[in-house]
């Protein structure tokens, strides 16, 4: 019933457009970040409030920052397996401690990408040998 009241629809409207908002900041900062512990805190740090959960623009907005996090995600493992492939072959046990040191950050929406990259650098380890 409280639905119904044209105050509440407009007050959960204006709460979903902040929200959004706040998303689109979001994204930007993802956008902007060059390790993957600042993209997993970065995906991880925003909530769907309970009182937008049945929003659509909401949940748009956060699946959109999702989105976005698991592209950094995916870009910033794509630079580590290259760095990896041109490296002389005396530091690669020693990068790849460092990238999976690095992926261990990848949690929450973020975890799949784990698996991901570890088949990555299968596939990089094979190709370089």
């Amino acid at each position: 019933m409280a639905l119904r009241d044209p105050v509440d629809r407009n007050m959960q409207r204006m709460e979903a457009r902040r929200f959004a908002t706040r998303c689109d900041g979001q994204v930007s900062l993802i956008e902007r970040a060059d390790t993957l512990r600042e993209v997993a805190r970065l995906a991880t740090l925003i909530n769907l409030p309970f009182s937008l959960s049945s929003d659509d623009t909401a949940r748009d907005a956060l699946r959109v920052v999702q989105m976005r996090a698991e592209d950094r995600a995916r870009e910033l493992i794509q630079e580590q397996l290259q760095h990896f492939v041109r490296s002389d072959k005396n530091q690669r046990e020693n990068l790849k401690r460092t990238m999976r040191d690095a992926w261990a950050n990848l949690t929450g929406p973020l975890g799949h990408l784990r698996t991901w990259a570890q088949s990555k650098l299968v596939a990089a380890e094979q190709q370089s040998d």
